[in-house]
């Protein structure tokens, strides 16, 4: 498996969900088998499918975390105030669309494109990361070319 890039905060999500999955959602899956059983015939138990089902989703998310979390690089952001860098905001002119985002730099657990909080691991983000305020630069991506600026940092 490939190293997943990081920050601080996101690794810190991820072992907060690891450890609600060990400790509380195993104890619930448990507890929802144990009642499932008790009904009696299990060929047609719709309580003991869904029970296993959860129990095998449950399992595969905890050790694709542990995964995630044994391959992490943390990185750091930067101190320059011209630079945009992770877990930063700032003001993208998009030049194909003749527009301007608030974008955030995140790492790829943290990413929510509809509210703009860009992974860093993606074709906009990779060339966003680093750059300097009124730097323009093109981004490669799977629909095609295009060019954005940082226009100013926000924070």
């Amino acid at each position: 498996m490939r190293s997943v890039m990081l920050t601080e905060s996101g690794k810190k999500k991820l072992e907060e969900e690891l450890e609600y999955l060990k400790t509380v959602k195993r104890v619930e899956i448990k507890t929802a088998l144990k009642v499932a059983r008790a009904q009696g015939d299990l060929s047609e138990n719709a309580d003991y499918s869904a029970a296993k089902d959860d129990q095998s989703m449950t399992e595969t998310r905890i050790m694709e975390l542990e995964q995630q979390i044994k391959n992490a690089v943390i990185i750091e952001d930067s101190n320059e105030a011209d630079v945009f860098g992770i877990n930063k905001t700032a003001l993208v002119k998009f030049y194909d669309i003749d527009d301007t985002e608030e974008v955030t730099l995140v790492s790829s657990v943290e990413a929510d494109a509809k509210n703009m909080k860009i992974s860093i691991e993606s074709p906009l983000g990779e060339a966003l990361y680093k750059l300097k305020v009124g730097q323009k630069v093109a981004v490669q991506s799977p629909d095609g070319e295009y060019e954005v600026e940082v226009l100013k940092i926000l924070n």
